[in-house]
């Protein structure tokens, strides 16, 4: 009887750890659906001080306004330097390798929000940031992963606006640039 209870209590805990998606990886909260109809209506009143970006954010972030202008404008220039060893492309049309122009960043519009939510991205259903190409739209959110900090996932979603591929299959490109110091939630995105 004993062996059963042990048997089952380690199915269990097993069945919790063997789950293939981001969504069962991540507690928390998660709002309803983002998409591009709902980042099209949203009005992008401030701009971060030193690129220019336009933000808005959405009143449930904790996160103080200037915190989160700083942040987004700080972790944007570690991304370019990163990636690409100057950021002050981030001020300037640049052109990837494919051909593809990418503005500058004061033309991105970046919306952040409190908690996951629900999205129609390349093999999820839930995501903490995703990028809208045909808008050049960010959408991040707060808490984004557990234990890896507030807006982890926003040197990701800069990776998809500077050439990263929708589907990941060019991640390994990106991957010294888009994970932070702190969190290694393990290779959630591919």
């Amino acid at each position: 009887m004993r062996h059963l209870c042990v048997s089952l209590a380690a199915i269990f805990i097993l069945t919790l750890f063997s789950c293939d998606s981001v969504e069962d990886f991540v507690r928390g909260p998660v709002d309803p659906l983002i998409d591009g109809d709902v980042v099209e209506s949203v009005d992008y009143n401030l701009t971060t001080p030193n690129y220019g970006m336009q933000v808005a954010i959405d009143s449930r972030v904790d996160a103080g306004t200037q915190r989160v202008l700083n942040l987004l404008d700080n972790r944007a220039e570690e991304f370019l330097n990163c990636q690409f060893g100057d950021s002050q492309i981030g001020f300037e049309d640049f052109m990837l390798d494919d051909g593809t122009v990418v503005p500058p960043l004061s033309e991105l519009r970046v919306y952040v929000v409190p908690n996951r939510f629900e999205c129609e991205a390349e093999g999820r259903s839930v995501c903490g940031g995703i990028y809208f190409f045909d808008l050049d739209v960010i959408v991040v959110s707060e808490g984004g992963f557990e234990g890896c900090g507030e807006f982890s996932v926003w040197k990701h979603e800069l990776g998809h606006r500077y050439g990263m591929a929708a589907d990941h299959s060019n991640q390994s490109e990106f991957n010294a640039c888009i994970n932070t110091d702190k969190c290694d939630p393990g290779n959630i995105f591919d």
